[in-house]
């Protein structure tokens, strides 16, 4: 068992592959813990220094009770590549570990080589007239509709949530949470739920209350380096989010994959290795560094394990 002690947390984390290669860190999901990753871990580790880790909170890390804020896992996160005396490293991550790895590209980026970013929240500060003023200035009335049909299916999902989330108990909570989260991978029902049901009512409505206060929105142009939005076609909930974040941040690749939802790296793992091994490889070779060896033999491998 690895753990590095910080103040007032102890972080577990794996590290799998060669010590000499680049460094990739794998950021999880709000609930979920680094097992989120293993359809990833097997593909990459042959090439790569790829670490997981539970972010405060969750699986095996511990923490002393308190505040949780964004920033605070943006510098456990940094307490991780400071541990492991990485100097530079490709960050990915998903929903919370999506926005974990979007601060840090923004607040440390001298520390953040690539950023891969999956069912990634921004903020929650898209109020009606913010989301609205730039269709309305873009004469856009396409632009308008979607924004007020996407705009309405978030309120209504927070609303309810939030609502279902005081009255129910935890194991009706973590049955409802990974039926949602399963609905492209039914296979994935019982570790959605495993993970889910583990955590008190009260440390579950301290995480929720934490994600829905993210925000990064004033940093997204403080982002330097290469980024990756990879997006499930059925992933609506952040779909907003993400054009934001492609509209800010220069250069950025978006990338839909089939039949995927917000859980997109375990609802088709063999697509988003394919565009994640693309993307490193084309980053690493505008980096002047070694290109990572051909892809088609791990990715035949994987898609034969699934």
């Amino acid at each position: 068992m690895a753990t590095v002690i910080g103040k007032g947390v102890q972080l577990y984390y794996e590290v799998h592959g060669s010590e000499t290669a680049p460094a990739m860190i794998f950021t999880h999901g709000a609930g979920w813990d680094h097992r989120q990753w293993e359809p990833q871990v097997d593909v990459f580790s042959r090439n790569f220094r790829v670490i997981v880790w539970d972010v405060r909170y969750h699986g095996q890390s511990v923490a002393a009770d308190g505040p949780i804020d964004a920033e605070t896992f943006s510098r456990d996160l940094i307490l991780l590549l400071d541990h492991l005396a990485i100097e530079k490293a490709i960050l990915v991550g998903c929903s919370m570990g999506g926005h974990i790895s979007l601060r840090t590209a923004a607040l440390y980026p001298e520390r953040v080589q690539a950023l891969v970013l999956m069912g990634t929240p921004v903020t929650s500060a898209f109020n009606w007239f913010n989301r609205l003023q730039i269709p309305f200035r873009q004469r856009s009335m396409q632009k308008f509709v979607m924004e007020v049909v996407d705009m309405s299916l978030q309120f209504f999902s927070f609303f309810f949530y939030g609502l279902t989330m005081r009255i129910s108990s935890m194991q009706s909570l973590a049955k409802m949470h990974a039926k949602a989260l399963s609905m492209y991978n039914p296979s994935l029902q019982d570790y959605f739920y495993g993970v889910t049901s583990v955590h008190s009512k009260e440390r579950w409505m301290q995480i929720f209350n934490a994600v829905s206060r993210m925000e990064a929105l004033a940093e997204l142009t403080k982002v330097q380096c290469s980024t990756l939005v990879i997006e499930g076609d059925g992933e609506w909930m952040m779909r907003r989010q993400h054009r934001y974040i492609c509209e800010c941040i220069p250069g950025t690749v978006h990338k839909v994959i089939n039949h995927a939802g917000h859980a997109t790296n375990l609802d088709n793992p063999v697509e988003v290795n394919q565009y994640l091994a693309e993307f490193i490889a084309a980053v690493l070779i505008d980096d002047k560094a070694d290109p990572c060896r051909c892809w088609c033999e791990p990715l035949e491998l994987h898609a034969a394990k699934a």
